[in-house]
């Protein structure tokens, strides 16, 4: 069946379900009754476990509609088999947990279309049995969780049910992204003039997926907030306000993945910028951060709002920066109206490995060294924009050379050798300063000896047995040993 052909059931209002839990459910089907002579409602998928549809594809039948499951429900008596009497609205089905993960979708037709034709999602159908028995369809969203379905039947007056469990996606609940959001107008005037001085910021906290991560447990933080100090003033006396701190940082937990503190403005113009952490490795910051996930924002700080043409403020050298180390500067801008957006100058491009956001944050891992320089423009929010350029320029400095890694002894056995035949091999070595390596071994059964400034060792063994043969390589003032084992045989 093709998308066009599918229909959906009128009415988006979840159906009161009467009567007491019998039983319920999950993972590949469920069933209830309720006594010898009690209808038993069964109720199964094709699929129950869908991928999360990020790209918001419509609902659909067969091997090219991946993220549609249909869905079959039945009821009948338990002590006979009679099956449920054919008709209308004999089966409700409901999305009753998951809301966000799924939506319900009918298979013969009504009238419900959008003004495409397309068949409009429903939380709740209502289907007629045939034979006993309904089918419907399940179709995921862009939000993984887990979408539970509960089909009922009226048994004289008490429904009977069965629910199902279908997976949308694979939450791992492990911090993956933090999102900042800044409360409106996202920005702030400085204090002692009589306007907004706080502000408040929220961070989501989301993994893998997409998905909010569980709430940690009560007392536990899992998100840390602190001002980076930059080259402006604005940053000096700010503050943060939250769960503990010193007023330059402090931490939080968040609900539904929602966590949030507040910004307060100081007496300077500018931007504060504010990063913010968690940890994906326990999602807890009391303990410490072991694998940091972090983001950054840049709140502006104004004296006026309009009053004044839109600047750029410090145009000219940003602080230095090193080949192949974590990097990030903040630009900034006055006048105008916040909050200001910027970008680069058409033609103009940053040193590879960074990225401008934005909020004018300058952030990444530069991937080249020398001397840049970039033009930078930003505009304003008022009605009629302002829009300001600047050029600025960028130091990187080039990765200092790996050190060496630390002299070692490659060989870690010697070929086996017989009594009276010629014998010849050689060690090596890996490592160190790229000296002269000088060698030397004890051990050695008679008639084998080692050349020194070759590592090979060679001779005709005379006695047989195993020997315990200690290697030595010197380089410089570096002298490394390792053990090894040779067999002399008969």
């Amino acid at each position: 069946m093709h998308f066009s052909s599918i229909r959906v059931v009128k009415g988006l209002a979840l159906t009161a379900v009467a009567g007491a839990l019998v039983a319920c459910g999950g993972g590949g089907g469920g069933s209830s009754s309720g006594g010898p002579g009690a209808y038993k409602v069964s109720l199964r998928a094709d699929k129950t476990e869908l991928p999360t549809n990020i790209m918001g594809v419509g609902p659909g039948i067969g091997v090219n509609s991946p993220y549609t499951t249909t869905l079959y429900v039945s009821a009948k008596r338990e002590n006979t088999g009679d099956l449920i009497p054919g008709g209308e609205g004999v089966f409700t089905c409901n999305v009753v947990g998951g809301l966000d993960s799924a939506v319900l979708y009918k298979l013969d037709g009504t009238d419900e279309e959008d003004d495409d034709g397309n068949p409009k999602p429903s939380r709740s159908v209502v289907l007629g049995a045939n034979a006993g028995a309904a089918s419907f369809h399940l179709h995921a969203t862009n939000t993984p969780g887990t979408a539970t379905v509960r089909c009922t039947v009226d048994d004289n007056g008490t429904q009977r049910e069965a629910s199902i469990n279908v997976t949308v996606g694979r939450a791992t609940g492990k911090p993956s992204q933090v999102v900042v959001n800044a409360a409106d107008p996202a920005y702030l005037f400085v204090q002692g003039i009589g306007q907004t001085t706080q502000i408040l910021l929220q961070a989501q906290v989301l993994d893998d997926a997409g998905a909010a991560v569980p709430n940690p447990a009560p007392g536990v933080n899992n998100l840390y907030a602190r001002i980076v100090p930059t080259a402006g003033t604005a940053d000096d006396d700010a503050k943060l306000r939250g769960t503990g701190g010193d007023n330059t940082w402090v931490k939080a937990r968040s609900v539904s993945g929602q966590a949030a503190f507040t910004l307060v403005s100081g007496a300077s113009t500018g931007s504060v910028l504010v990063e913010v952490l968690s940890d994906r490795a326990d999602n807890n910051v009391d303990n410490g951060i072991t694998e940091v996930v972090s983001n950054i924002v840049a709140v502006p700080v104004v004296a006026s709002v309009g009053m004044q043409a839109l600047a750029i403020q410090g145009a000219g050298a940003l602080p230095d920066a090193t080949e192949g180390k974590s990097y990030a500067a903040l630009v900034q801008a006055s006048g105008g109206v916040p909050p200001y957006v910027w970008s680069l100058v058409p033609g103009s491009s940053l040193p590879a490995g960074l990225s401008l956001s934005p909020n004018g944050i300058i952030y990444g891992t530069p991937s080249v060294d020398g001397p840049y320089s970039f033009a930078l423009q930003v505009r304003d929010s008022a009605t009629l924009q302002q829009t300001a350029q600047a050029v600025f320029t960028i130091s990187i400095t080039a990765a200092p050379d790996p050190a060496p890694a630390p002299l070692q002894i490659a060989t870690s056995s010697l070929p086996s050798g017989n009594v009276g035949s010629s014998y010849v091999t050689f060690v090596t070595a890996t490592g160190g300063s790229g000296g002269a390596i000088t060698w030397g071994a004890t051990g050695l059964p008679a008639g084998l000896n080692i050349a020194s400034a070759t590592g090979v060792i060679s001779g005709t063994p005379t006695i047989a047995g195993v020997y315990t043969v200690v290697l030595t390589a010197t380089q410089g003032t570096t002298v490394v040993n390792r053990t090894v084992t040779l067999t002399i045989n008969p």
